[in-house]
């Protein structure tokens, strides 16, 4: 494999604390999603996995299309949500659904994409046999 790029983060303090980027670009307070009273700043790394995986899939969705000859007429729009799990061992896992609305094409064509996206996405990849994924595709047809 070639590399492309790596990006250098750091966390201290777990849940409850704080995690950068070596350059700077993100900083950001953590917060547990589950204690209560939850702050009213900071996010957790579930909110952060969201962000991460609908910006990932959506460019493959967008690559996918591509290479299968279609012509977007909107940037791919992918809306995630992650969810927390306690498994029956006393360990955590997490769970995804992923819709990607996908315009000017049909709704055929959007499962098309969505289904080849997965297979290019390093996020899809990543999860794969790991955890649940689930993915709805929403074409929208150009109008005339």
């Amino acid at each position: 494999m070639t590399p492309l790029y790596t990006a250098h983060a750091q966390a201290t303090g777990g849940r409850t604390g704080k995690a950068h980027t070596a350059d700077g670009r993100l900083n950001v307070e953590l917060s547990h999603p589950v204690i209560q009273p939850r702050p009213a700043t900071g996010t957790d790394p579930e909110q952060l996995f969201a962000c991460a995986y609908a910006a990932c899939y959506g460019g493959a969705c967008e690559f996918a299309a591509k290479n299968l000859g279609f012509s977007l007429t909107s940037p791919a729009v992918v809306a995630s949500d992650v969810t927390l799990l306690k498994r029956e061992d006393g360990g955590f896992t997490v769970a995804v659904n992923l819709q990607v609305t996908l315009t000017g094409v049909s709704q055929q064509d959007a499962e098309k994409i969505a289904e080849k996206a997965h297979t290019v996405c390093p996020y899809s990849h990543a999860t794969r046999g790991n955890i649940a994924v689930e993915t709805v595709a929403v074409g929208v047809p150009a109008t005339a």
